[in-house]
């Protein structure tokens, strides 16, 4: 192992020749020089792409050999494992002392990684960080710091921008099946290491925001949602860390309220759309789970929250489908 690298990227892709390009640009115009020279390597678990993803990685490879600044590994399965299993190898991989995720398509900000460069040199701890996405208030809510636990299961369902120590991270084994084994994996290292909220003034943007929430549960989409949106997978999670009493009660009914507060606006989205098969298949795979009562209870919260909105109808209305449900 190469001691020397301090950070890796660790990107899983599978068809992201696109963005990896817009990757690949924004790394080499700011970190391909001395600075950074045995500071960083680029690490990626490529899920048998069909598109040009190898060439792509390739043509960088040969580019970083020109100044020998950056260190890129390419690692190809030979058939698609599905982003559960891709993710846990791709977390084996890394030779950096610390590692930072990063999906193909979510795409730093100008100077992004000179502020981690600083503060990686200036970093004596294990603590979890976490980067700014764009829109991250929309996860957060600080009710005084108690729900730091639902905040890392919905800011962490964004792979990107989590920085961890490297070899701590792989110890992690006890994955339960889900699309978010990062969200996981993430819970398990704050519970035990802390994490620190990154107060740079460089965000990362999702380079496909315009990708349509129904695009997202068809068949189409490269994470394969499915019908539930994989908001049942990031459930699961909590159920688990509450079982093996890792968290409070306070933690998991607030983890499960925000997760199904983010389903209803998926609800909402498709109704607006006029997606209406989509939007009674999503909500009928959400509802119908062995504690009904605690969702019933839980969307009848959101509801008193949108009791003055424009769109307290759609609320009212899902709350009485849930009680037919």
């Amino acid at each position: 192992m190469n001691q020397k690298i301090q950070l890796s990227i660790a990107i899983p892709v599978y068809n992201g020749e696109k963005n990896l390009k817009k990757q690949f640009n924004r790394i080499f115009n700011e970190c391909d020089n001395v600075k950074f020279k045995n500071f960083l390597e680029i690490v990626i678990s490529d899920n048998c792409s069909s598109d040009g993803t190898k060439k792509i990685v390739e043509y960088n490879k040969a580019r970083s050999l020109k100044n020998k600044n950056l260190s890129i590994r390419y690692f190809r399965n030979n058939k698609n494992l599905g982003y559960f299993k891709n993710f846990i190898n791709l977390v084996k991989l890394p030779n950096g002392k610390y590692v930072l995720f990063l999906s193909d398509d979510d795409l730093p900000g100008y100077g992004f990684y000179k502020k981690i460069y600083d503060f990686i040199k200036s970093k004596n701890s294990n603590t979890m960080l976490i980067a700014p996405i764009i829109n991250s208030n929309k996860y957060y809510q600080s009710l005084f710091g108690i729900n730091i636990v639902s905040y890392i299961i919905n800011r962490g369902s964004i792979l990107s921008g989590i920085i961890l120590n490297s070899q701590i991270s792989k110890k992690y084994k006890s994955y339960s099946k889900s699309l978010y084994p990062q969200t996981e994996l993430y819970l398990d290292y704050y519970l035990n290491y802390g994490m620190i909220d990154l107060d740079i003034n460089t965000k990362i943007r999702n380079i496909d925001t315009k990708k349509k929430i129904s695009e997202k549960i068809n068949s189409n989409d490269r994470m394969q949602r499915k019908s539930d949106f994989a908001l049942l997978g990031k459930t699961k999670i909590i159920e688990k860390f509450y079982k093996k009493k890792k968290i409070n009660f306070f933690e998991y009914f607030y983890s499960i309220y925000s997760v199904y507060k983010v389903g209803l606006n998926i609800k909402m989205i498709l109704h607006k759309n006029h997606h209406y098969e989509l939007e009674k298949n999503f909500y009928n795979k959400i509802i119908n789970v062995k504690k009904k009562n605690l969702i019933k209870f839980i969307i009848f919260l959101v509801f008193l929250r949108k009791i003055f909105s424009k769109d307290r109808e759609f609320y009212l209305k899902t709350f009485n489908e849930s009680l037919v449900n």
